[in-house]
């Protein structure tokens, strides 16, 4: 057989390579005594329903070593093997092809002989596809077999420059935030300051009534797209569920979790993930952390991690954000489908069984799910409470409602799912945003793909101390505003791409909820004047304005109680509807992040505030096990 029998016509052939054996690689592994009977039954039992070959399935589960597997391939590929410890290959020659192509097709060129190359390879079927690459290369070349764990050691370490700066820029230039850098923001910051300074001390009374109307523009718009949410959810449960049904054969799932200084944590999440009920052959969890992160490196190196479970170090660089270390880790992947979890995530343990199920019965614009978030120590205290109620109304009833009328998404930073060609295709996440979900949403949305949600939950950790929930709420608020300028720098382009009704509802979504929380100490007063007590400034408008004020204020507060009562109906959240009243007293918090945030955007656009995780899970482990525990779906018993 040649490698080029497709390109028969051209003038330079590629070699032959030796003819594969036709002997089953699970009869060289019984024949050499190199796995039990047993084990190759059971594979093959599981290669029926999934996208696995019989030697994955069985390395998965311990029945063969990685070294017996590579002496079996080698045998029936008649291919020889190499060990790139030991025998490195030569550096110079992998300048001639890209990396990421290396690690997509897991090969790397080894060495030369003469005017041919030797390329060292990990899987025999992707043979094809090497050669097609290769080929522009070098017209003569030759394979050795050698293992993924060492192309993607030695890639790292010889590329690790093109692939930081790759990571750094490989979404489209028009969609990222990475050309507000350097001095331009600041000196923005501070003509905008200074122009406003100028128009509040010369026109007083312009100025307040100006940002009174805003306020009561940016009420009454809340409002209604909080209104039109709800209006949504409620169809949304009226209607009859969608019969979904599993794929024929499963696909591999990767997850990616990004890790800073979160040793404290590790072991607990490692215990969380390994709770997930996808089978291990078809699961890979990359810890992903930084170089510079030799704390949580110390403590990888010291805990062997399960099979399903591999580590991925993110070179140093000036930009450390997270979506930047996804970008880097992702090259490292082979999942069809890509997940994102926080350090201190606890999902169902069927979540990704309810994710395969939903994006193989979904339509093709459907590039990504997102699963529900919620609080496994909401109880701690009243910030913790009010931060639960938060994310019920966002999660369970304003995104179901995006959902449905199938507008735009701001996405949430984990447990959120893509179909991995998608992701590529879009240019994956922005590292230059502190918000890259909700960009990656919106990115989405304009290039004609979208976000469903999916009936699964992952639990976290709520910031129940003010300075921590302050940090992490402006680099939200922060990252908000960096999506809003980054697309609103092409407005016609944004209209096209989203329509009226998108481009009204990006707008609430970012600028209206940073307004919301930076005019808190504005619209506060305004309970005041609801009871008939006079304020200076306020009386200088006119009645009707300020009626029209009041009562925008009053319904905006009602909205969100009946928000709040909806969104905690369910049997784990009643316990927080008697704090629904407190949340007027929340909502105002916001201000300071919102100033923080501000602040930041001009000085320190790219910096991110880390939220530390871990502080208080510990003492939820038995709460957290009653909320994570569901028996398998039915659909799935084969597994059990």
């Amino acid at each position: 057989m040649h490698l080029t029998d497709a390109h028969a016509g051209n003038a330079i052939r590629l070699p032959a390579y030796p003819k594969r054996s036709a002997e089953r690689l699970g009869d060289i592994l019984l024949r050499h005594k190199l796995v039990q009977p047993s084990h190759i039954l059971q594979a093959l039992q599981r290669q029926q329903y999934q996208n696995a070959r019989i030697g994955e399935i069985l390395r998965a589960h311990g029945a063969v070593s990685d070294r017996d597997l590579l002496f079996a391939l080698s045998e029936q590929t008649m291919l020889p093997t190499v060990d790139l410890d030991r025998e490195p290959p030569d550096p110079d020659l992998l300048v001639e092809i890209a990396p990421e192509e290396c690690l997509r097709l897991s090969f790397v060129p080894w060495r030369t002989r003469g005017i041919s190359w030797v390329i060292a390879v990990s899987d025999p079927q992707k043979l094809a596809e090497v050669s097609e690459l290769v080929e522009k290369h070098c017209a003569s070349f030759s394979f050795v077999l050698t293992s993924r764990t060492d192309i993607e050691k030695f890639v790292a370490g010889a590329s690790s420059d093109h692939l930081s700066a790759r990571a750094n820029t490989i979404c489209p230039a028009r969609y990222s935030a990475r050309n507000w850098r350097g001095k331009r923001p600041l000196l923005l910051g501070l003509a905008i300051l200074t122009i406003l300074t100028a128009i509040t001390y010369y026109y007083p009374e312009a100025a307040f009534g100006t940002l009174l109307t805003w306020v009561l523009v940016a009420l009454i718009c809340n409002t209604t797209f909080k209104i039109i949410c709800l209006t949504a959810y409620f169809h949304r449960k009226r209607r009859k569920p969608i019969k979904r049904e599993r794929p024929q054969k499963m696909p591999k799932v990767s997850v990616l979790i990004p890790l800073l200084r979160e040793s404290d944590i590790l072991d607990r999440l490692i215990a969380r993930m390994e709770r997930l009920n996808y089978p291990v052959e078809l699961l890979e969890i990359c810890l992903v952390y930084e170089a510079s992160d030799t704390e949580t490196a110390e403590h990888l190196a010291r805990h062997p991690l399960p099979r399903q479970f591999k580590a991925i170090e993110v070179p140093v660089n000036d930009l450390q954000t997270k979506p930047r270390a996804m970008n880097y880790a992702l090259d490292f992947c082979q999942g069809d489908i890509i997940g994102v979890f926080d350090a201190e995530d606890a999902p169902e343990p069927n979540q990704i069984f309810a994710v395969v199920e939903h994006l193989a019965s979904a339509p093709d614009d459907v590039a990504s799910v997102q699963c529900a978030l919620d609080y496994y120590n909401a109880r701690t205290n009243w910030l913790s409470r009010c931060f639960a109620i938060e994310y019920a109304i966002l999660f369970r009833v304003i995104l179901h409602g995006l959902d449905v009328l199938k507008l735009p998404i701001p996405l949430g930073g984990t447990s959120v799912y893509f179909r991995r060609d998608i992701l590529e295709q879009i240019g994956r996440w922005d590292a230059h945003n502190v918000t890259e979900d909700a960009d990656l949403g919106m990115r989405m949305k304009r290039l004609g793909y979208r976000c469903e949600m999916v009936e699964s939950t992952t639990y976290e950790e709520a910031n129940f101390r003010l300075g921590p929930w302050v940090r992490q709420r402006s680099r939200w608020l922060k990252g908000f505003m960096m999506t809003w300028m980054t697309h609103l720098g092409r407005p016609k382009a944004l209209y096209r791409d989203l329509g009226p009704v998108g481009f009204v509802i990006f707008n609430v979504l970012f600028l209206g909820t940073m307004t919301a929380f930076a005019t808190a100490p504005i619209v506060l007063p305004l309970w005041l004047l609801t009871f008939g007590i006079d304020l200076p400034f306020y009386n200088l408008l006119s009645p009707l304005f300020l009626g029209a004020m009041v009562a925008a204020f009053v319904m905006t507060e009602l909205i969100l109680l009946l928000l709040g009562y909806v969104a905690t109906e369910g049997a784990n959240h009643r316990h927080l509807r008697s704090f629904l009243p407190t949340m007027i007293f929340y909502w105002p918090i916001g201000c300071l992040a919102a100033y923080k945030a501000i602040f930041e955007l001009f000085t320190r656009p790219s910096f991110w505030d880390k939220t530390a995780h871990g502080i208080n899970d510990a003492d939820y482990l038995s709460e957290i096990s009653r909320l994570t525990s569901r028996k398998l779906p039915k659909t799935w018993n084969f597994l059990a």
